[in-house]
């Protein structure tokens, strides 16, 4: 049996009676799926706080109109906004929100794709459960990477923190917040580098890029801007950008796309034998291992195109750094760390070459 445990935050007893009612419908019409929800019922913030920190949920249904806690009986709109927020960007799990005033919902919050109002009246409860299901391989997909980082950072605390405890601590100090933040960087970077070394399976394109960038504030190096209908990818190095001391800022011009290229791809999907993928993967393996001039560097597809991206290092513009922080909102992905490297390097190498005299051959 497929298993989800979802959250319910509603704090009137006759709403809980009817969640329950939606629940058990869609539970007994999915018994041959072998899919059920489980559910984990609270009536404010404090108690799905208590919750998350105690068991792994799935999802969350909640009510808008919240008391702060179980012992209080005033609500506010603002308490289930709060909450939906948390789950959302501190739990990424999806959110239907419940409630007699949808509209009451956070805009920002109801804007994207995991997180939904539906309004009490009606069915809303069973649409809420129906949308709540139609996200279950996405759940199945989050509960899959948190158990796979589960292992890996529980592989780097037995192996790598545990250890040398005393040491960490006794060098950084007994600072709750700053022992949390050098931990948490060791436990990334080592689980990252652990995750990047397992060789049972290629890299996915689309790890290549992030979208939205992890810098929300200033532009860095491998973000690529669309500037007047021209994608142009910075190249000024790391440091530069993360000290701001820079005056301007060294772009590189992003083409897209290549002769034969959607032919070879639709010709690999298609394959159904080693001998019909042999070419196609011949040719588009060319690309992604750069067996190309040093003046040029291949990048997938952005995400949402269908063409692959070329970075010509001799088409190259200067702009200033501050204005390009203005342009923030243009900004269209960033290249990611395991990818960022390769690409300086090789326009590193391109613009230090160094040259030497014609010999005349006639001569030797």
């Amino acid at each position: 049996m497929n298993i989800k445990t979802i959250l319910v935050v509603e704090d009137e007893d006759r709403m809980i009676t009817l969640l329950s009612d939606a629940l058990e419908d869609w539970n007994a019409a999915n018994e041959e799926n072998a899919r059920r929800f489980d559910a984990i019922f609270v009536k404010s913030p404090e108690g799905a706080s208590r919750e998350l920190y105690a068991r792994k949920v799935d999802c969350a249904l909640i009510d808008l109109r919240l008391p702060p806690d179980e012992g209080s009986e005033k609500t506010d709109v603002e308490n289930g906004n709060a909450l939906a927020a948390a789950l959302l960007r501190e739990n990424g799990i999806p959110v239907a929100i419940i409630s007699g005033h949808p509209g009451e919902a956070e805009p920002s919050l109801v804007d994207g794709e995991t997180v939904r109002a539906f309004e009490k009246a009606d069915d809303g409860y069973e649409n809420a459960v129906a949308w709540l299901a139609s996200q279950w391989e996405l759940m199945d997909a989050l509960r899959a990477v948190r158990q796979k980082l589960e292992r890996s950072t529980a592989e780097v605390f037995a192996r790598r923190i545990w250890p040398y405890w005393s040491q960490i601590a006794d060098t950084i100090g007994h600072d709750n917040e700053k022992l949390a933040t050098a931990i948490a960087r060791q436990y990334a970077s080592h689980t990252a580098e652990l995750l990047g070394q397992n060789g049972s399976s290629d890299w996915h394109p689309f790890e290549n890029f992030i979208v939205p960038s992890y810098i929300a504030d200033r532009a860095h190096t491998g973000d690529i801007f669309l500037l007047e209908g021209i994608n142009w990818i910075v190249l000024t190095p790391q440091c530069d950008m993360a000290t701001g001391k820079v005056p301007n800022v060294l772009l590189a011009e992003c083409t897209l796309g290549v002769d034969q290229w959607t032919e070879n791809v639709e010709a690999l999907r298609a394959a159904t034998s080693k001998n019909k993928r042999k070419e196609p993967t011949k040719f588009l393996r060319a690309f992604v291992n750069q067996n190309l001039p040093a003046s040029v560097h291949f990048l997938p597809p952005l995400p949402g195109s269908e063409e692959p991206v070329f970075v010509p290092f001799g088409k190259i513009r200067t702009m200033p750094l501050a204005d390009l922080n203005e342009q923030l909102d243009g900004r269209v992905a960033s290249v990611s760390p395991p990818f960022l490297g390769n690409l300086v390097q090789r326009f590193g190498a391109f613009i230090s070459r160094t040259g030497q005299p014609n010999i005349g051959v006639e001569h030797l």
